[in-house]
């Protein structure tokens, strides 16, 4: 049986994702300068308020977990490349293949989800404030304008929001690509092997081999 190189890649990247979110966060949103920064991760979320850092204990818990079942399918999808031949490998497949893509496809949901209930909440709060919807774009520069009588001054303030992906994200992005190909990949070679012992045995031979 070939060897399913795509799971390999896709497994060593999962594991290449998870350490890169650690110093990279998959988004990071910068307000103001220095003023606040919301670092976004499936595995790592953070948010550093005038340099200092905080993080919140149930999305922290959860980013752990998330980690530790994202180096488990990584794990499982190299041990499946390694032991292809063997009968428990498909089910080593099938539980590390679709990992990276319902994170990657939750991830982007949920920050989202999150920019356009963000000026509700804000609404809420501070009924003086206008935020608009969404409060800040996935990605680009754009401007927070508080009105004159948040800060009790006479003049306009204006907060510069930059916000952005990186490199770990797109990472990811390939991760959740490659598994998608070994997952095509391996049913392509079934049937490519049953394919060629129906050619071997003939379809008499075959049919009582399977029975």
């Amino acid at each position: 049986m070939k060897r399913n190189w795509f799971a390999l890649a896709t497994g060593a990247l999962m594991l290449v994702t998870v350490a890169s979110s650690l110093s990279s966060p998959w988004w990071k949103a910068e307000i103001g300068s220095g003023l606040m920064t919301v670092n976004a991760d499936p595995f790592c979320t953070s948010f550093k308020v005038l340099g200092v850092s905080y993080v919140i204990p149930i999305i922290s818990a959860i980013n752990v977990g998330l980690a530790a079942l994202f180096v488990a399918s990584g794990m499982a999808l190299i041990i499946y490349t390694i032991k292809q031949e063997k009968g428990y490998s498909k089910h080593l497949l099938s539980f590390g293949w679709k990992r990276p893509l319902y994170v990657v496809v939750g991830f982007v949901a949920m920050l989202a989800l999150s920019l356009y209930v963000a000026p509700l909440v804000v609404n809420a709060i501070a009924r003086s404030v206008v935020a608009p919807t969404p409060i800040v774009p996935l990605t680009g520069l754009s401007m927070i304008r508080l009105p004159n009588n948040v800060l009790n001054i006479p003049a306009q303030v204006s907060i510069t929001v930059t916000t952005t992906f990186t490199h770990s994200f797109f990472l990811g992005v390939v991760a959740a690509a490659l598994s998608i190909a070994a997952r095509a990949y391996h049913r392509r070679t079934l049937s490519a092997n049953k394919l060629t012992k129906a050619e071997t045995l003939g379809p008499t031979e075959l049919t009582a081999s399977e029975t």
